[in-house]
């Protein structure tokens, strides 16, 4: 197997998609990360910052950072648990329930720009290798004592 052709369509992808959003989203005053997780919080309103993290794989940092923002943007609000005040949910404010449908749309024009020219028997392909593969990312953790992949 070829693993330069693999990373490169990797890299391609990644780059290409994080600009198309950046751009898209300018009117909404919103980048890349914080669109990421606006789309999640549509999947499921009422998360913590915490599910967050792990829906989406990245670190805390991020997610803490991307609400601070998007809270500032008016697009959510954080409240805390009732009975345990340590537990902060992310809701979806009336904002960001209004640009919904808009942003939702961003990734349906990317995603067949992307799959133009393909029969649907090579997307469900590829939506299933993509999908495995994201999954196998997610749970996957670098081993830095011998430099190899564990997970």
């Amino acid at each position: 197997m070829d693993y330069s052709q693999i990373r490169y369509a990797f890299g391609v992808l990644n780059r290409r998609s994080q600009a198309y959003i950046t751009d898209a989203c300018r009117p909404w005053h919103i980048g890349y990360s914080e669109y990421v997780l606006l789309v999640e919080l549509y999947r499921g309103d009422g998360c913590s910052q915490d599910e967050l993290s792990r829906q989406l794989s990245v670190d805390k940092g991020l997610i803490a950072r991307c609400v601070k923002s998007l809270e500032e943007k008016g697009y959510v609000r954080r409240r805390q648990d009732e009975k345990d005040k340590r537990f902060k949910y992310i809701y979806l404010t009336e904002t960001a329930r209004q640009a919904q449908k808009e942003l939702l749309r961003l990734s349906e024009i990317w995603i067949r720009a992307l799959t133009k020219d393909m029969d649907d028997a090579l997307i469900e392909t590829t939506i299933q290798g993509m999908t495995k593969a994201a999954d196998n990312a997610a749970s996957l953790t670098w081993n830095k004592a011998d430099g190899e992949m564990e997970g």
